[in-house]
Parts: structure tokens; C-alpha cells; sequence
């Protein structure tokens, strides 16, 4: 299994995941960190095609160990993950959040969100969480994001892998109704919209189980 995490992220964004899976479960894996990402951001030294290269590396390492592969991209990297799904051979594909129409944090009003939803994101401080990460973000490396993300999200109807896409409806970064087009774009893709949740999972218990189930489900017994 490949996980895939986000821009300016890290294992982190889906370590409650991959904590989960692997708990009940037994699996390759690869979980890359793409250049100047973790922990510490230093995104100066690298880019676009520098991280999805990192990406399509663990893909190709997995590829040797193993005989079917499925891929869990969150964000960017679910961009990422279905670019792999249309060049090489993927069994299942799982892309939460994934920024195939990122928009600024500064402009939320483009989401038309009640102000309930900015009450839910006060509480959990998410949004407070990225707009302080993202301030450090240097303009060349979010030009590079948004230049890697046009050329990797092109092409998405030749995927042959069985996808579900799963997006929260109060993420503030990547409007869910890009994931409703997407949907619409991959062949047979499964769409799960969560009314409650943010751009990322982890922020909130609840949400993280409602991923970890729907991701369960869909790799391991989705006919139970």
C-alpha cells in the first residue's frame, strides 16, 4: 500500500490512518516524504516535480515487493496518486481531499460555508493550524504547487483503478465540489462527501473514524 500525503505536510496527515489499517491488518507499505516537507518546512530547495517524483519512487519500490498495489493519496498527493493510477498499474485508489481545485485560505467565502461551519473550525483551530503554516510557505514553492498540480490532475478519465474519493464538505482549502466533478471524470468512481469534516481528517476523532471505516471497508471487505 502507498501512502501519499499533502503540500507542506507530512506522515502525520495520515499516520492516524495508517496507525489503524496496519493494526488490523497485514501489508506493504511505502509512506514517501517528499522533498522539504515534514516536520520542518524547507520547501526552497525543491519542487513540483521533485515531490511527485519522490511519490512515483515508492511507488515503483512497492511495485517490486508486491503484486497489487493500492494507493491512499491525501491532498496534493491524491493528485499525485491518480496521475501513478493512470501510468502504471493500481488495484484500488483512495483520494481524500484531493486538490484538484486548490483555493486560498484567504478567500473561504468561495466555499459559501454558514457560519456554524467557521464555529466547528474555531473549535477544532484548524483553521487557525494552516493559515500559520501556510504563511512560512515561500511564493516560488506554492507557484510550484499550483504548476504541478495542472500538469498532474490532466488525464483522469483513463484511470482503470476502482476509486473511491472521499471530501469533507467544510474544507476550507479544497472546495468538495471539486471532488463531485472528479467523480464524475473517473470511471466508476465512489464519491463520499462527510458534512462535518475539514480539509484534514486528524483535526477531529470523529471524522478520522468515519475515514478509517470507509477506507477499511473499501479495501478489505466492502461487501460486508
Amino acid at each position: 500500500m502507498l501512502f501519499l500525503h499533502g503540500y507542506t505536510g507530512g506522515r502525520h496527515e495520515l499516520h492516524p490512518l495508517f496507525d489503524y489499517l496496519k493494526s488490523r491488518y497485514d501489508f506493504e507499505y511505502e509512506f514517501p516524504v517528499y522533498p522539504g516537507h515534514g516536520t520542518i518546512l524547507n520547501l526552497k530547495s525543491a519542487g513540483g516535480e521533485d515531490w511527485y517524483e519522490e511519490a512515483l519512487e515508492a511507488y515503483l519500490n512497492l511495485k517490486q515487493r508486491v503484486d497489487h498495489i493500492h494507493i491512499i493519496g491525501f491532498s496534493m498527493g491524491g493528485v499525485f496518486a491518480s496521475h501513478i493510477a493512470q501510468n502504471e498499474p493500481v488495484e484500488k485508489l483512495i483520494l481524500i481531499a484531493p486538490a484538484f481545485d486548490p483555493i486560498s485560505i484567504t478567500k473561504p467565502v468561495r466555499l459559501h460555508l454558514m457560519p456554524r461551519h467557521f464555529s466547528e473550525h474555531m473549535k477544532m483551530k484548524s483553521y487557525h493550524r494552516v493559515k500559520k503554516r501556510l504563511r512560512h510557505v515561500p511564493l516560488k514553492a506554492y507557484q510550484e504547487f499550483k504548476n504541478i498540480m495542472a500538469v498532474k490532475k490532466e488525464g483522469i478519465e483513463s484511470i482503470g483503478a476502482e476509486t473511491m474519493i472521499i471530501h469533507g464538505m467544510q474544507d476550507l482549502l479544497v472546495p468538495y465540489e471539486s471532488s463531485v466533478e472528479i467523480a464524475k471524470r473517473i470511471p466508476g468512481a465512489r464519491l463520499e462527501l462527510i458534512e462535518d469534516a475539514p480539509h484534514l481528517f486528524a483535526f477531529s476523532d470523529h471524522n478520522q473514524l468515519q475515514l478509517n471505516i470507509l477506507t477499511e471497508r473499501f479495501l478489505f471487505n466492502e461487501d460486508n
